[in-house]
């Protein structure tokens, strides 16, 4: 039931945002709207007001606004040609921001709606207000080559005084030209040792927090949980391999993919042998178990001015990453497998809403961000399509024919449906697989 509601609230509001967009540009520009309905015929109820039918409809996939001679064939087919309520007699300029303003009003909530999850308070690992003493350093990584080991103390970087984690995590990544010098107290004393990131992948000094290899979450049908580890059991070695972090331990299980490995592990009081074979990741080509780490985490809150900056920044990386995934899709870097569709979105807005008021803030801004964008892609039968039809008008000089719209608006339908056909089928084989 929680996740049900939830995904009505979601998607109701991402709807009601977009359309609203299209909705009040049309209004502002003096077009005439028909009407206005969140989700797709059947109509369930509604009323008129203004010349304008408001409606809630059957099928909530999305919604639509009804704009008066929406198209080049009503506007020939209309009583009056010259009606400036008409939307196919304006200019390009003025149709394409009507088309436009439902896109940026998703971009815009998800700006509104981020800030919120940081206001609300962010679960944040506890280490963070701990002094930074390395708990692993990454074998071949800057850090190891520099000569630091577990234990040793960060007391600042770059003549910066670090006295956190999260201090020396912020002080790390202003490095200039790839350069970073970090003075380090170890057993004999105080030394400054120089870091060259340059050849490292994002700039990783391989330094990383303590971090007891304690399972704190199994995921369904993977090898750990099939061969019987629970939450709270402490890993004591791997493969007669002795481990006391858990990157230690990540290091030994993604170079196993396929090996049986005998996994000790303390339970309570009781020391348990299992065995365990980690299954290739086809993406990574790493070997997994399903396994995450046990943390403590608290809660942090930020004020207004500083939440806004955060959530600012925050949207601006999943932008980032999302054009990134959409590139390694187009280039086949990556697969088409790794899309969810509305049944995955359904079983994480249940998830969210179940973690928190945050989390549940968090995933409305990133599926906003997600819809504004998708809807911006210049497929037709989507927002960008349609810019996309203005941008030949305006090449042109004069529309597109009506026979050319409707066959791209059939093969642009057609494309869409396949594609939710398939991220569905996607979906579906995730839940069955257990992964």
């Amino acid at each position: 039931m929680v996740t049900t509601i939830s995904f009505i609230i979601v998607l109701g509001i991402l709807v009601t945002a977009h359309e609203l967009g299209h909705f009040l540009v049309a209004k502002a520009l003096g077009i005439g709207v028909e009407r206005f309905s969140i989700g797709f015929p059947p109509k369930m109820f509604g009323f008129t007001r203004g010349g304008t039918e408001y409606c809630i409809s059957w099928i909530p996939l999305g919604g639509y606004v009804k704009l008066k001679g929406e198209g080049p064939d009503e506007m020939e087919s209309a009583q009056d040609p010259d009606d400036p309520a008409l939307f196919s007699g304006r200019p390009p300029h003025q149709r394409a921001a009507v088309i436009l303003a439902g896109p940026v009003m998703n971009l815009i909530l998800a700006f509104i709606v981020m800030p919120l999850v940081f206001m609300v308070g962010m679960a944040v690992p506890s280490y963070l207000d701990d002094p930074p003493a390395a708990g692993w350093v990454d074998p071949g990584s800057p850090a190891d080559k520099a000569g630091i080991v577990p234990g040793d103390l960060m007391l600042g970087v770059n003549g910066e005084e670090t006295d956190t984690w999260e201090q020396f995590f912020n002080k790390a990544s202003q490095a200039v030209d790839n350069k970073l010098e970090i003075q380090v107290r170890d057993t004999a004393g105080i030394r400054s040792v120089n870091l060259d990131l340059e050849e490292t992948e994002g700039g990783l000094i391989g330094i990383q927090p303590p971090l007891a290899p304690i399972i704190g979450a199994l995921t369904p049908g993977y090898p750990a949980q099939e061969a019987g580890v629970e939450t709270g059991d402490r890993i004591l070695s791997l493969g007669q391999i002795p481990v006391n972090h858990w990157s230690e331990m990540a290091r030994i299980i993604h170079a196993s993919a396929g090996k049986a490995l005998t996994l000790r592990v303390l339970r309570g009081e009781e020391k348990i042998s299992l065995s365990v074979t980690p299954v290739l990741d086809e993406k990574t080509g790493k070997g997994l178990m399903g396994i995450s780490p046990m943390s403590e985490n608290v809660i942090r809150r930020f004020g207004p001015a500083k939440a806004v900056a955060m959530g600012f920044n925050r949207n601006l990386e999943l932008l980032k990453m999302t054009f990134s995934f959409v590139w390694d899709l187009v280039s086949g870097q990556s697969s088409i497998k790794n899309l969810g569709g509305p049944i995955m979105i359904f079983q994480v807005t249940g998830e969210a809403a179940r973690a928190g008021l945050a989390q549940f803030f968090a995933f409305m801004a990133f599926l906003s961000l997600q819809l504004g964008v998708l809807n911006l892609f210049p497929i037709p039968v989507l927002d960008g399509g349609h810019l996309v039809f203005l941008a030949a008008e305006g090449v042109r000089g004069k529309p597109l024919d009506v026979r050319t719209r409707e066959m791209a608006q059939r093969v642009g339908f057609f494309l869409l449906i396949t594609l939710i056909i398939v991220i569905s089928y996607n979906d579906i084989m995730r839940i069955f697989s257990g992964r």
